[in-house]
C-alpha cells in the first residue's frame, strides 16, 4: 500500500473521460445513497479494509475512510486520481486496471463500484468479477451499481447480465433504480452480494 493520498501507476492508456469531461455525466459531489444506506443498515460492517473500484475523484473513498475504513481506490484516470489525492479524506489511489489489480489475495472486507462495471467490455466481465473475488477475503461485501446507459447511450446491462458475471457469488439484494448525479437522474441496477454462499437473488 502506499502512503495516503499517494497514486501508483500501472495500466494502459486510455480515453480520459475526467479529462475530457465526460464524467460530468456521472459524477455526485456528495456520497451516493446506496453507500450511505449500506452503512446505515449495517449491510456494510464498520472499519475494516475497503476497495473503490473506478474511485473517480474520491468521493466514495473519502466517505468510507472518514468512517473509519482504510481505503484504495483505483481508477484508469490520471487526472481523476490528481483531483482524489488532492482531496485528501485518509485513503490511497492507485493507477490500475480493474482486470488486474495490483494487491494481494483476501486483502479487503469490502468493494464498491459506482460505475466502472458498465464500461467493460462483455468478454472482460467475468475477469472482473474473479478479480475482485481473488482479492476481497471469503464472506466479503461487494456494492456494485451498474448503469443502463453509458454516456447516455442504452448498453446491454441487465439483471441476467450481473447474475451471469457474478455466479459464484451470492446476491442478497438487486433491483433497478433512479439515482443522482450532479447533472442528471440515471438509470441503474443496485446490488448488494457477498463472497459467501451460493448465488442467491431476490429480484
Amino acid at each position: 500500500m502506499l502512503p495516503a493520498g499517494g497514486v501508483l501507476s500501472n495500466t494502459v492508456a486510455m480515453t480520459d473521460h475526467y479529462a475530457d469531461g465526460t464524467y460530468r455525466w456521472w459524477h455526485l459531489s456528495r456520497p451516493s445513497p446506496e453507500l450511505v444506506a449500506a452503512l446505515g443498515d449495517g449491510w456494510l460492517r464498520p472499519a475494516g479494509r475497503a476497495l473503490d473500484v473506478g474511485c473517480g475523484l474520491g468521493v466514495e473513498a473519502g466517505y468510507l475512510a472518514a468512517a473509519g475504513w482504510r481505503v484504495a481506490g483505483v481508477d484508469l484516470s490520471q487526472v481523476a486520481l490528481a483531483g482524489a489525492a488532492a482531496g485528501g479524506g485518509g485513503a490511497v489511489f492507485v493507477r490500475a486496471d480493474v482486470r488486474q489489480l495490483p494487491f494481494h489475495p483476501d486483502c479487503f472486507d469490502a468493494a464498491l463500484d459506482r460505475g466502472c462495471f458498465h464500461y467493460l467490455a462483455p468478454r472482460d466481465r467475468l475477469r472482473y468479477a474473479d478479480e475482485l473475488r481473488r482479492v476481497l477475503r471469503p464472506g466479503a461485501r461487494l456494492l456494485p451499481r451498474a448503469s443502463l446507459r453509458a454516456a447516455g447511450v442504452r448498453n446491454d446491462i441487465d439483471e441476467r447480465v450481473i447474475g451471469d458475471t457474478f455466479t459464484d457469488w451470492q446476491i442478497e439484494h438487486m433491483q433497478r433504480a433512479a439515482v443522482p448525479s450532479d447533472t442528471r437522474t440515471l438509470e441503474v441496477i443496485l446490488a448488494r452480494l457477498s463472497t459467501a454462499g451460493a448465488r442467491r437473488s431476490d429480484g
